[in-house]
């Protein structure tokens, strides 16, 4: 026994875990910090605390905004860090938590300077911080953790699978045609000899390798050949005879050429030898090092306590069924004598004390847990909810007690509608007093439902780790690496009790029905009337989720999607988005009275993709659900992209159901779409992609679009969008490019969220510009972009990428050193790609469109009521001044 146990050996220096653990303590006092100081802005306002002016609310709410994030971001980098195998859920549960109140503020914010997209600027000013520093970054994990190897297996195998299906119908169709057969044959076998029914048609990077390093070897040895023969017709046919050279000469060269090459390729191996031996000393830089990036390295440290934390999970299992098994043989007997002696003990108590038995708890409460939490209430409040049952059931009939309850819900449904009123005069009544600022209270931030759960969870840590958190790491390494046996056998034996106090209240139940059978014959044989109870109120039992049972017919259904190609697998990150913030947004948001709401940079829409779409896709506990997005903006403006990198964050496979690879190409739409949506369940997490969503709900067709079929897809896109359960990790993304063309509230309702692209603008093409000129070695490190991005501002990132690949050819980077690169190149390729800039008029339509259907339009339009009410008083007020 002892021979096999596993043994976790602990490092002799934990420096890095425990620097880790140090920041993992720090981070608990700064969040607690930051739970009383928003505890506290709560409890002024709940006494009338009102942020007068129109910048300090935006400016309070967002410095907790901006704290949050980066205890956030903090917490995901210490949960990464961590190879503390118990202590982790602790940690996630408390981002989750953490999150939720981020989203609170978030929502909150959206609403106090009504627009969708929210700046702290004060704040980070004041906590010397910058707008990269408050994004939430996606964790490492995160796509490492979303999908089992084993359905990443299955996915594969779909995949190899299509591959087969098609080689195998491309070669029938070879072998029907009689004329090319001959010439086919070879080609055929080689391909049926590499791609097997049973072999994955992902190749390795050894196996390309060798086949480059086959077909060079093979030219090299066609050239020598080649070469030879022409020196052999240019010997015979041009050259003069020539008289041949000595034997005795010739062997003097022969040594010649040999003692010298010798001695070159001894002094070249020497120093290659001195300057291996240099770069190791750390002597001089190893010039052919490639360079991680600050990320990378990152990753890779990330990637490696991953991989200490598996090994510790190996053991940790191992160690956890031996555990139990001792635990079973040796405490299971006494575990379920104690539960029994207790539950009798409990039926003792209130048989004394209330004269009856109680009613045993129900299943779905969790038994008789719930008398051990303190849940169930005691017989003191029994006996008065009965007296107070027995005072209101006094002396009245049925119908009496009917009328009774009929008035009460009458009276409730007043009541709320009366509430409901009075609400509505109160913001009457404020929106009145903000049209003057003289009079305005100003705004009362809003009761957090999420504050009391925080504190719950950083409790629930103390109580757990405070004990272990005050031991240095070398008194008990293993609370900061590995697992400690005592938390792991707590947990064990939690788990048995839960296990065998079920098993006890079944039995128990039995015989709690026995004794109140008992009761009533002894009731029965003195001849008195055993009263009828009142039995306790069953609680709904939430219904569990029906499992995916995958078979051969469920993998058969499948196959017509995987055959169409329309399932891939994106690796676009959605860093590789290039974009500046809109700075000069919040002045303009937070300005009395001329507020305006410029559109956002791409920076802002990389941040909005990250919250509503990433964590939106149910991947993350604490963020809100959205079933459904929508991407608005101008044509080829990179709406698709950002779709590949939502992707690309979540490991996410991306289903097309775009009309011209979809509807156009399949004879029963809705079945293939109830596939999909059965493949994104299978292989979650999973991103539903459709373009140009518009002609799915457009009324006029245009006739080249007939053969799409776009109008099909209309009914069964509503039903796949309800079929999207809570919990499923799976986002349905759309595009529109023209909204005018459609229907408005059709085509609105089925979405969560809108996301308006925003136009090109300078800053974003000038970041651009000079991260591409950076990576070829060629270009100036000072060239100036400015030009460029002054001029291709409104052009959408799809033609800036066309046009840059058509002007930036290997031949011109060839060229750049003799012939340096101008801005007037870019011009004539532009112009004849025959496309025009979206002017701010049209751009403005689309934002028009995207005001009129968002949520926020009803609050917009009062928001500039109350400008230009001020904007009279502040005229006023300044007359009176200059007076």
């Amino acid at each position: 026994m002892l021979a096999t146990m596993p043994f976790l050996k602990v490092p002799t220096r934990l420096t890095t875990a425990a620097e880790a653990h140090k920041k993992w303590l720090h981070l608990l006092k700064t969040a607690e910090e930051i739970l009383n100081d928003d505890k506290d802005l709560q409890e002024k306002a709940a006494k009338g605390l009102y942020l007068k002016e129109r910048s300090v609310p935006p400016e309070v709410l967002g410095r907790l905004y901006a704290e949050y994030c980066d205890v956030i971001n903090r917490m995901y980098d210490s949960y990464l860090n961590s190879v503390q195998l118990q202590r982790a859920p602790f940690i996630l549960e408390i981002v989750s938590i953490l999150m939720k109140r981020l989203y609170e503020l978030r929502n909150e914010l959206v609403h106090i300077i009504v627009n969708d997209y929210i700046y702290v600027d004060d704040a980070l000013v004041t906590s010397k911080k910058t707008p990269f520093d408050i994004q939430i970054v996606v964790p490492y994990h995160f796509p490492l953790e979303s999908r089992e190897d084993s359905v990443e297996q299955l996915l594969q195998r779909m995949w190899a699978d299509a591959e087969w299906r098609k080689l195998h119908t491309i070669t029938s169709d070879i072998n029907k045609d009689e004329d090319v057969i001959e010439d086919a044959v070879p080609v055929i076998s080689e391909v049926q000899h590499l791609v097997q029914k049973d072999s994955s048609i992902i190749l390795s990077e050894d196996f390309i390798q060798a086949v480059i390093i086959q077909k060079q070897e093979r030219f090299r040895q066609f050239f020598i050949e080649d070469f030879r023969a022409k020196c052999n017709r240019r010997r015979l046919y041009f050259n003069e005879n020539i008289k041949e050279a000595p034997l005795e000469i010739k062997i003097k060269a022969a040594l010649l050429v040999q003692k010298v090459y010798r001695r070159y390729m001894e002094i070249k191996r020497k120093r290659v030898a001195d300057i291996k031996r240099d770069i190791l000393l750390g002597l001089i830089p190893d010039p052919f090092k490639k360079k991680m990036s600050f990320e990378e390295e990152n990753n890779k440290m990330y990637e490696r306590k991953r991989n200490i934390k598996e090994k510790c999970r190996e053991i940790y299992l191992e160690e956890l069924d031996r555990e139990k098994m001792r635990l079973i043989v040796y405490k299971k007997e006494d575990q379920i004598d104690d539960i029994t002696d207790h539950v009798r003990a409990w039926f003792l108590e209130w048989y004394y004390g209330y004269g009856f038995f109680p009613d045993y708890p129900y299943e779905a409460e969790g038994g008789t847990m719930l008398v051990v939490k303190g849940n169930y209430p005691t017989i003191a409040e029994k006996l008065k909810e009965d007296e107070d049952y027995a005072n209101t059931m006094k002396g009245k009939t049925k119908e009496q007690l009917k009328a009774e309850m009929k008035q009460a819900k009458a009276d409730a449904l007043l009541k709320e509608a009366a509430a409901k009123e009075a609400k509505q005069r109160e913001a009457e009544q404020l929106f009145r007093m903000r049209l003057n600022p003289l009079s305005d209270p100003g705004y009362q931030p809003k009761p957090s439902e999420v504050t009391g759960q925080v504190g719950e969870a950083l409790q629930k840590y103390r109580a757990a780790w405070s004990i272990y958190d005050k031991f240095s790491p070398e008194e008990c390494p293993k609370s900061i690496y590995g697992f400690m046996q005592s938390i792991l056998t707590e947990e064990l034996m939690c788990q048995l009790h839960e296990e065998c106090r079920r098993y006890v209240d079944e039995l128990m139940r039995l015989d709690l029905k026995l004794l109140i059978k008992a009761q009533q014959e002894m009731f029965k044989s003195v001849g008195w009337q055993y009263p009828k109870m009142r039995p306790r109120k069953k609680p709904k039992s939430t219904p569990l989720p029906k499992s995916l049972k995958l078979n051969d017919a469920v993998l058969d259904s499948m196959k017509t999607i995987f055959d169409l190609g329309i399932i891939s697998k994106p690796t676009a990150k959605i860093k590789d988005i290039i974009g500046d913030f809109k700075y000069a947004a919040y002045e303009m948001n937070i300005k009395d009275p001329d507020a305006t709401f410029p559109s956002p940079g791409f920076g802002d829409v990389r941040r909005r993709l990250v919250m509503s779409c990433v964590f939106g896709s149910g991947i993350e506990p604490g963020a809100v659900r959205n079933k459904a997005v929508m991407l608005l903006g101008p044509e080829r403006n990179g709406k698709a992209f950002m779709v590949d990198t939502i992707c690309g964050e979540l490991n996410a496979i991306k289903i097309d159901i775009t009309p011209e690879v979809f509807s156009a190409v399949v004879d029963k739409p809705a079945k293939v779409l109830a596939e999909v949506v059965l493949a994104a369940k299978i292989f979650q997490p999973s991103v539903i992609y459709m373009k140009n969503i518009e002609r799915v709900f457009s009324k006029k067709i245009p006739p080249e679009e007939r053969a799409l079929q776009a109008k099909v897809l209309k009914t069964p896109l509503t039903k796949m969008i309800k079929q999207i359960l809570q919990e499923d990790k799976i986002i349905f993304l759309a595009t529109c490019s023209n909204p005018f063309v459609a229907p408005t509230k059709p085509m609105m309702i089925l979405f969560n969220e809108t996301i308006l692209i925003p136009r090109t603008d300078y800053n974003s093409l000038r970041t651009f510009f000079y991260e591409s000129f950076q990576k070829i070695r060629s270009m100036p490190r000072d060239y100036c972009v400015q030009a460029l991005a002054q001029v291709l501002q409104g052009y959408g990132f799809g033609i800036i990428l066309q046009l840059f690949d058509k002007v930036m050819t290997a031949e011109r980077i060839v060229r750049l050193n003799i012939n340096p690169l101008s801005p007037a190149e870019f011009l004539p390729p532009l112009f004849d790609m025959n496309v025009e800039a979206v002017t701010l008029e049209e751009y403005q339509e689309y934002v028009q469109f995207f005001i009129e259907n968002s949520p926020l339009s009803k609050e917009r339009e009062d928001f500039e009521i109350i400008n230009r009410y001020r904007a009279v008083v502040y005229k006023k007020l300044e007359k009176e001044k200059k007076k």
